[in-house]
């Protein structure tokens, strides 16, 4: 089975990527919330 990327599929990963990228920076909306969380309690 080849794997067949075509120009959407490329837009989502590339899109899947950078929202990955700013999560991992710690300036994504999960890592806002666990801050929002952990100063809550």
């Amino acid at each position: 089975m080849k794997l067949q990327l075509n120009q959407k599929n490329k837009r989502l990963l590339f899109i899947i990527g950078i929202v990955v990228l700013i999560e991992l920076s710690g300036y994504g909306f999960f890592a806002s919330l666990f801050r929002l969380i952990g100063s809550v309690s």
